[in-house]
Protein backbone atom coordinates (compact mmCIF):
# COMPACT_ATOMS: atom_id res chain seq x y z
CA UNK A 1 0.00 0.00 0.00
CA UNK A 2 2.78 2.24 0.78
CA UNK A 3 4.29 1.29 -2.57
CA UNK A 4 0.92 2.23 -4.64
CA UNK A 5 0.94 5.73 -2.27
CA UNK A 6 4.40 6.96 -3.09
CA UNK A 7 3.55 6.00 -6.73
CA UNK A 8 0.64 7.79 -6.94
CA UNK A 9 2.39 10.48 -5.30
CA UNK A 10 5.70 10.91 -7.50
CA UNK A 11 3.16 10.73 -10.21
CA UNK A 12 0.94 13.42 -9.32
CA UNK A 13 4.18 15.46 -8.50
CA UNK A 14 5.64 14.81 -12.16
CA UNK A 15 2.35 15.56 -14.03
CA UNK A 16 2.04 19.12 -11.96
CA UNK A 17 5.81 19.79 -12.71
CA UNK A 18 5.26 19.27 -16.33
CA UNK A 19 2.06 21.61 -16.08
CA UNK A 20 4.00 24.14 -14.19
CA UNK A 21 6.43 24.15 -16.48
CA UNK A 22 4.05 24.47 -19.87
CA UNK A 23 5.16 28.11 -21.19
CA UNK A 24 3.90 29.84 -24.33
CA UNK A 25 5.80 30.77 -26.57
CA UNK A 26 7.08 34.29 -26.44
CA UNK A 27 6.17 36.44 -29.82
CA UNK A 28 9.74 36.15 -30.99
CA UNK A 29 9.80 32.58 -30.65
CA UNK A 30 6.53 32.21 -32.20
CA UNK A 31 7.28 34.57 -35.38
CA UNK A 32 10.51 31.90 -35.62
CA UNK A 33 7.99 28.82 -35.99
CA UNK A 34 5.61 30.80 -38.50
CA UNK A 35 8.31 32.21 -41.05
CA UNK A 36 9.42 27.98 -40.68
CA UNK A 37 5.96 27.58 -41.70
CA UNK A 38 5.48 30.43 -44.46
CA UNK A 39 8.84 29.65 -46.20
CA UNK A 40 8.76 28.83 -49.76
CA UNK A 41 7.31 30.11 -52.92
CA UNK A 42 5.36 32.76 -52.67
CA UNK A 43 6.29 33.46 -49.22
CA UNK A 44 9.79 33.79 -49.41
CA UNK A 45 12.56 31.65 -50.32
CA UNK A 46 14.49 32.27 -46.60
CA UNK A 47 12.66 32.42 -43.21
CA UNK A 48 13.84 36.20 -42.68
CA UNK A 49 11.61 36.85 -45.78
CA UNK A 50 8.84 34.76 -45.26
CA UNK A 51 9.26 36.32 -41.26
CA UNK A 52 9.41 39.72 -42.73
CA UNK A 53 5.55 39.08 -44.48
CA UNK A 54 4.01 38.78 -41.20
CA UNK A 55 2.13 42.36 -40.18
CA UNK A 56 0.71 41.42 -37.06
CA UNK A 57 0.61 38.62 -34.36
CA UNK A 58 -1.09 38.44 -31.20
CA UNK A 59 -1.76 35.94 -28.54
CA UNK A 60 -5.06 34.57 -28.07
CA UNK A 61 -5.98 33.12 -24.85
CA UNK A 62 -9.94 33.51 -25.08
CA UNK A 63 -12.48 34.18 -27.63
CA UNK A 64 -11.73 33.70 -31.41
CA UNK A 65 -9.77 33.95 -34.29
CA UNK A 66 -10.11 33.15 -38.12
CA UNK A 67 -10.05 29.63 -36.80
CA UNK A 68 -12.79 29.68 -34.82
CA UNK A 69 -13.16 29.58 -30.76
CA UNK A 70 -9.98 29.27 -28.78
CA UNK A 71 -10.02 26.58 -26.26
CA UNK A 72 -6.09 27.22 -26.09
CA UNK A 73 -3.63 29.96 -26.04
CA UNK A 74 -2.79 30.26 -29.88
CA UNK A 75 -0.42 33.16 -32.10
CA UNK A 76 -2.67 34.67 -34.93
CA UNK A 77 -0.84 36.23 -37.35
CA UNK A 78 -1.80 38.63 -39.99
CA UNK A 79 0.31 38.02 -43.46
CA UNK A 80 0.34 39.81 -46.50
CA UNK A 81 2.08 39.65 -49.76
CA UNK A 82 2.40 42.30 -52.43
CA UNK A 83 0.61 41.24 -55.21
CA UNK A 84 4.05 41.85 -57.54
CA UNK A 85 5.82 38.99 -55.30
CA UNK A 86 2.93 36.51 -56.42
CA UNK A 87 3.72 34.51 -59.46
CA UNK A 88 0.37 32.37 -59.62
CA UNK A 89 -2.13 34.49 -60.43
CA UNK A 90 -0.53 37.70 -59.71
CA UNK A 91 -2.56 38.78 -56.73
CA UNK A 92 -1.80 39.84 -53.18
CA UNK A 93 -2.17 37.90 -50.22
CA UNK A 94 -3.53 38.57 -47.47
CA UNK A 95 -4.62 36.22 -44.49
CA UNK A 96 -4.21 34.90 -41.33
CA UNK A 97 -1.61 31.91 -39.79
CA UNK A 98 -2.90 30.46 -36.39
CA UNK A 99 -0.10 28.40 -34.23
CA UNK A 100 -1.14 26.82 -30.91
CA UNK A 101 1.14 28.50 -28.34
CA UNK A 102 2.50 25.83 -26.64
CA UNK A 103 4.26 23.76 -29.29
CA UNK A 104 4.34 26.12 -32.22
CA UNK A 105 2.18 23.53 -34.49
CA UNK A 106 -0.26 24.84 -37.19
CA UNK A 107 -3.84 24.93 -36.32
CA UNK A 108 -4.98 26.46 -39.37
CA UNK A 109 -4.37 29.23 -42.21
CA UNK A 110 -6.43 31.35 -43.92
CA UNK A 111 -3.36 31.43 -46.81
CA UNK A 112 -2.74 29.44 -50.08
CA UNK A 113 -0.03 27.33 -51.23
CA UNK A 114 0.93 26.22 -47.59
CA UNK A 115 1.38 22.38 -47.49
Amino acid sequence: MKKLAAVLCASFLLTFATCATARDLSEQQARQKAAAILKGDPYGRTAKIAGSRIRKAQLIKAGTTDCGRVTKPVWQFHVTVPANVVAHGNEPIDGSLVLDARSGELQCASLPFLD
